[in-house]
C-alpha cells in the first residue's frame, strides 16, 4: 500500500487559500490521524515561490505527543526535527503539559485551567516560526474538543464558546487553520437531558462544523466491516458560493499506507 498522497485526495490537501477553516471530523473507529499526516506533510512539502513567503507549520496537539506525529510522518518521508531546524515546524505539546511540569524546552502548555495560557503558548510559538522571516502559517489544532472537557470551565456552562472564542483568536494570526474533532453521533447529537458538558462539546463542534470552508468527515461503512476498506471519507468543501461534496471508501495498511478509492473499484 502507498505512503504517498492518495491521487484523488491531492486537490483538497493543496495549500488552502487565506483565513480558511478546514475540519477533519472522526468517530470511535474512523480516526483522522492518517489524514491530518497528510495535510502536514502536503503543506511541508509545498514548494518555495520566488516572491512568497515559504509555508510553515505550528502543530497544537491535546491527545498525542511530538513522538507520535515524528513517527507517523517519518513513513511519509517528512524529518520533523530537521523541519524545527529550518524553522518551518513547531509544535506546542498539550497532552502532557496541561497537567505535568515541562519536561522539555519549547512549546509547552503550563496551566491546564486557564484557556489564555493556552492562547498565549500557541501565540509564542507562532511568532518563534515569524522570527526574522515572513511565513504563511498554518495552525494545526489536533482535538481541541479535549480542551472543552480537560480546563476548569470543562463542567461549566460557556466552556465550549470559551474555545472557540481561542481559535477564532488564533486564526487571524495566520493563513489558513486545520482542526481535528470527535463527531460521534452522542457527541454531536447529546440526550434530551444532557449534561452541561455534552452539551459544551456538542456546540463546540457543530459550530466549527457550520464555519469550515471543507469539512472532510470520516465514518465506518453503513453495512458493517469489511477487510479491504476501512472507513468513508465525505469531503464537503464551500469556494465561491458553491458547493460540493464528493464521498470516497478508504483503506489504511501498516507504516503509514493509505489508499483512497471510488466505490465499485
Amino acid at each position: 500500500m502507498s505512503t504517498t498522497t492518495p491521487h484523488l485526495l491531492e486537490p483538497y490537501l493543496s495549500l488552502p487559500r487565506e483565513t480558511s477553516l478546514i475540519v477533519l471530523s472522526s468517530i470511535l473507529g474512523a480516526s483522522t490521524n492518517w489524514l491530518l499526516a497528510r495535510y502536514i506533510h502536503s503543506y511541508l512539502k509545498t514548494p518555495s515561490v520566488e516572491g512568497e513567503p515559504e509555508v510553515a507549520v505550528l502543530l497544537a496537539s491535546f491527545l498525542r505527543d511530538y513522538s507520535f506525529f515524528q513517527q507517523t510522518l517519518s513513513k511519509l518521508s517528512i524529518d520533523l526535527d530537521s523541519e524545527v531546524r529550518k524553522g518551518r515546524f513547531a509544535f506546542v505539546d498539550g497532552l502532557t503539559s496541561l497537567f505535568l511540569p515541562s519536561q522539555r524546552s519549547g512549546g509547552r502548555l503550563q496551566d491546564g485551567d486557564d484557556l489564555r495560557a493556552v492562547q498565549r503558548q500557541i501565540g509564542d510559538a507562532l511568532a518563534g516560526l515569524d522570527a526574522g522571516r515572513k511565513r504563511r502559517v498554518v495552525l494545526v489544532l489536533d482535538q481541541p474538543d479535549f480542551l472543552v472537557a480537560s480546563t476548569s470551565a470543562g463542567g461549566g456552562e460557556g466552556a465550549g464558546i470559551a474555545v472557540r472564542d481561542v481559535i477564532l483568536d488564533l486564526r487571524e494570526k495566520v493563513h489558513s487553520c486545520v482542526v481535528t474533532v470527535s463527531a460521534d453521533d452522542p457527541l454531536v447529537h447529546p440526550p434530551v437531558a444532557p449534561t452541561p458538558l455534552e452539551t459544551n462539546h456538542s456546540w463546540f463542534v457543530l459550530s466549527l462544523l457550520h464555519e469550515a470552508d471543507m469539512l472532510c468527515a470520516l465514518r465506518l461503512l453503513d453495512t458493517g466491516t469489511a477487510k479491504d476498506v476501512s472507513g468513508v471519507v465525505r469531503i464537503t468543501s464551500s469556494r465561491d458560493g458553491e458547493t460540493e461534496d464528493r464521498e470516497y471508501l478508504y483503506k489504511v495498511g501498516g507504516h503509514g499506507g493509505a489508499k483512497v478509492f471510488e466505490r465499485g473499484q
